[in-house]
């Protein structure tokens, strides 16, 4: 079953790579990256804000002064035209009418709650496919250790189980065009489901000439395991979103869902969605992987989608981690 999926996988990382996305254009460049996290540089941000002040400062009364002016003319020459919600009274020769009152919005409460349905189905679906019932997790040594892919759900805790999980992951990636990179990413999980998520990759790009550019990318989120079995486990979290190089840096905040799915001795699934921002440009990347393990050792094969603003490509990527 691992072969036919690890075939599957090669093939839609192929057709992923393949996609247009992966094409070479001035947006897709590190240089175009840059530009849509910080699309002014830090001297014209301030002229913009102090003629903005200005701007204000003079026009704003005047605004305010004309809607004044004309609203008071309006109410003098046509009368009141508020519509408050009053009770409007008809006269019928001695007899006072009052006028109905306006029905109530149909079907509100309806569309809220498929709205909220939809907003809930990826922590609740999880939840209930997996059957977690909220019992503790046991770790075991290392993932397929004993008979469960990496815990040992109880009604109890056991004491000769870990309390948490680290894994560490070095990958090298590439898009088979100019850039490449070198991914670090590190989880730490724990037996109260709280957990870190953090990646940290260096990217690189060839710019003709024998130069290159570069710079670093990543992630720190405080997740939750929301959702585990023996055999899978799915967490979410938020946290900072990141970008540095020699010339600045800039943040903003991230979103990140993922799960990991144990299969038949020693196969393993995983994926990952992030969105969020960094700067001025939105960020969304999503990651997935399948990985063979030696005892603690894994060897992973792996699929990414990275967008930061306009800035858009596809990686594949080969790399070893340990589970301790």
């Amino acid at each position: 079953m691992g072969r036919y999926f690890a075939a599957l996988l090669s093939l839609g990382m192929f057709l992923a790579w393949c996609s247009p996305a992966s094409h070479v254009c001035a947006q897709n460049t590190l240089g175009g990256m840059r530009a849509s996290i910080e699309p002014d540089n830090q001297q014209e941000k301030r002229s913009r804000k102090k003629a903005d002040s200005r701007r204000n400062l003079w026009d704003d009364d005047s605004r305010e002064d004309s809607s004044f002016l004309g609203g008071l003319i309006t109410s003098f020459l046509f009368g009141d035209d508020d519509d408050d919600d009053e009770e409007e009274i008809e006269y019928a020769g001695f007899h006072k009418t009052v006028a109905d009152p306006p029905e109530p919005e149909k079907k509100k409460g309806l569309v809220g709650s498929v709205i909220w349905g939809v907003i809930i189905m990826p922590l609740a679906a999880p939840k209930w496919l997996l059957n977690d019932e909220g019992h503790y997790a046991n770790f075991s040594d290392y993932p397929f250790a004993d008979d469960a892919g990496n815990m040992v759900i109880t009604r109890y805790r056991k004491r000769s189980r870990k309390l948490m999980r680290t894994r560490l992951l070095t990958e090298y990636g590439d898009n088979f065009g100019r850039q490449q990179k070198i991914s670090t990413r590190v989880l730490l999980d724990t037996r109260s489901r709280v957990g870190v998520d953090a990646s940290f990759d260096y990217l690189r790009e060839q710019t003709g000439g024998g130069e290159h550019d570069q710079m670093w990318l990543g992630d720190v989120n405080a997740v939750l395991r929301f959702a585990q079995s023996e055999q899978a486990e799915f967490r979410a979290g938020v946290g900072v979103a990141w970008q540095a190089d020699s010339l600045g840096s800039a943040s903003g905040a991230n979103f990140t869902y993922g799960g990991n799915v144990f299969l038949s001795k020693p196969h393993m699934v995983d994926f990952d969605l992030d969105m969020g921002r960094i700067g001025e440009a939105g960020l969304t990347r999503f990651k997935t992987g399948y990985s063979l393990y030696l005892n603690r050792l894994r060897a992973r094969l792996g699929y990414e989608y990275l967008r930061v603003g306009s800035f858009k490509t596809n990686y594949m990527s080969g790399g070893v981690g340990i589970d301790f």
